[in-house]
């Protein structure tokens, strides 16, 4: 690894601080590219390459020639030399600051290629968990060798979680084996293994704010659980369901039926029609009702504030409107279907 003249002039500027010695830092090369005199940077510096020939400590003392005295002071990075600190002054006091200088300098160099390694593996696995995601292929021996690498373990069998209208990355912590990965502004992707609590920690902050997560089904390729995800929002949304957390699975029929081949289409231009004006709109609130109460006359008329009679006269005006019965178990299904595929298609 190099020293770059930014750590160079960081270490003379911190050194500088509490020394009150001139600091030069030499690269492998004898060039001056950190020094408490601007001049001097970008100079030979003769003392500097005695010292890395030497991988000793190099004293100059006041030879009265235009050579300043000081040390000269070699420090490496993995056993190589990478760099020479210079002190002026007289070698019986700066020596020890010298000593202290080098072991700063070290530090220094190695936090930053741990800081940079850590960057590069951050990198690599920002770029692995894109792949990951919208990969839709088999993972093959490259990509899982390449996930070893990275201790991302793809025999696990995963599901997605997308965290849609709130920001928690600052309030949940990933636990081993669980990643996170942005699909936007507003949108979280996470994945985690099927064991995984992560829902247990995030469903109640979702529910705080109001937000939204789709969660798919378990899966060796993750990119079909978080198909499922998304799809379980969309359903959600275009239903108007207002429950926090939409699992696929609930929905796995609904979008069974929505990409049916039956041929409905007649039903479909009628909730077309009908949520064109008032009237129809009622029409369809009335049909929701009935359905969601299992075709319960009572419980519907009383959900919906009317007399039962006032029921069973929407009821006749979908059957007319659409040529379905509501009361009739095969049509109220294919009612049911069409209204899905209008709403959601």
């Amino acid at each position: 690894m190099k020293i770059t003249q930014t750590l160079a002039q960081e270490i003379t500027r911190k050194v500088m601080n509490v020394i009150p010695y001139n600091v030069n830092i030499m690269d492998h090369m004898g060039l001056i590219i950190g020094s408490g005199d601007a001049h001097r940077v970008g100079t030979f510096h003769e003392g500097a390459m005695e010292a890395i020939q030497s991988r000793n400590m190099v004293s100059i003392c006041d030879s009265g020639q235009s050579i300043k005295p000081g040390v000269n002071i070699p420090f490496q990075f993995r056993d190589k030399i990478v760099g020479v600190i210079g002190i002026s002054g007289d070698p019986q006091y700066v020596a020890p600051f010298a000593e202290l200088v080098k072991i700063t300098a070290e530090l220094l160099i190695q936090q930053q290629f741990m800081y940079k390694e850590r960057r590069i593996k951050e990198q690599m696995k920002e770029e692995f968990l894109y792949q990951w995601v919208y990969r839709v292929d088999r993972y093959d021996s490259p990509f899982m060798e390449k996930s070893k690498t990275l201790d991302i373990d793809l025999s696990l069998k995963r599901f997605a979680m997308i965290v849609k209208g709130i920001d928690v990355t600052d309030k949940i912590q990933l636990n081993n084996q669980e990643f996170l990965f942005r699909l936007s502004t507003d949108t979280l992707l996470y994945i985690v293994p099927e064991k995984s609590e992560m829902l247990k920690r995030i469903e109640p902050i979702v529910k705080q704010v109001k937000g939204k997560i789709g969660i798919g089904t378990s899966h060796q390729l993750i990119a079909r659980s978080i198909a499922e995800a998304k799809r379980a929002l969309e359903i959600s949304e275009k239903l108007s369901i207002t429950n926090e957390l939409s699992f696929y699975h609930d929905f796995q029929f609904i979008d069974y039926l929505i990409n049916s081949e039956i041929d409905i289409e007649d039903t479909v231009t009628r909730f077309k029609e009908l949520e064109g004006n008032p009237k129809g709109i009622e029409l369809i609130e009335t049909l929701m009702c009935f359905i969601d109460n299992n075709g319960d006359m009572n419980t519907t008329s009383k959900q919906l504030h009317i007399h039962r009679n006032s029921l069973t006269y929407r009821l006749q005006r979908i059957e007319c409107l659409t040529n379905k019965n509501p009361k009739n178990f095969t049509d109220l299904f294919q009612l049911y279907t069409g209204y899905l595929k209008y709403k959601i298609k």
